[in-house]
């Protein structure tokens, strides 16, 4: 986008949305929000468009300030530090953004950082070697889109906020769809909430 885009306000000619912002006040929301509009320098429609997707995945995230993994979307949209997915619906677009962002996405999120570890870096090829739910089973679709659909509205706590009411219930979601006990699971995200990177401080620091 950085060579043949550029960013312009919304009233300009022929803009078009983009997930743009990563911090603490840019996506808060499992459902995405364009938060930016970027216009092509060229005559004609844009050709990145073609590459909108329901759902997009953090190409790059602190791991402590952030807030989610995935969002999604009724819309399709582009990303600049958010990478679209595309060849999946709204409805199971919805599903795997619950999937990924509950303590189980989360865990095999981070399994191959690149760069660092408190910001890692995610390119296409790290996110394929990521495992997701069967969704050509109409049961664990529905559940997980449901929980999106109960949850889309909610600001989502930075990662460091600890094991909030709405990461509980996306892993409870998770567990009923694939049969999961939510006991080890809120076990692992209780862990995961105070891991030092996740957390902001070392084990046994104190923090208000």
């Amino acid at each position: 986008m950085r060579d043949d885009y550029h960013k312009r306000p919304e009233g300009s000619s022929r803009p078009f949305p983009v997930l743009q912002s990563k911090g603490a006040d840019g996506q808060q929301r499992i459902e995405a929000v364009p938060d930016a509009y970027w216009e092509w320098k060229k005559p004609g429609d844009p050709p990145i468009l073609t590459k909108a997707g329901h759902l997009l995945v953090t190409m790059g995230q602190n791991t402590s300030a952030a807030r989610l993994v995935a969002v999604a979307s009724d819309e399709r949209y582009v990303g600049q530090g958010w990478m679209p997915v595309t060849g999946l619906d709204a409805v199971k677009s919805k599903t795997v953004a619950v999937f990924l962002n509950s303590t189980p996405g989360r865990l095999l999120t981070m399994r191959s950082p690149g760069k660092s570890l408190v910001f890692p870096f995610y390119n296409p090829a790290a996110w394929v070697t990521v495992p997701i739910p069967d969704l050509s089973d109409s049961r664990i679709a529905e559940t997980l889109a449901a929980c999106w659909e109960a949850t889309r509205r909610e600001v989502v706590p930075q990662f460091r906020d600890g094991y909030t009411d709405v990461r509980r219930r996306w892993d409870a979601a998770v567990c009923e769809a694939l049969g999961w006990n939510i006991d080890e699971i809120a076990e692992l995200g209780e862990l995961l909430a105070r891991e030092p990177r996740v957390r902001g401080v070392a084990y046994g620091q104190w923090k208000p």
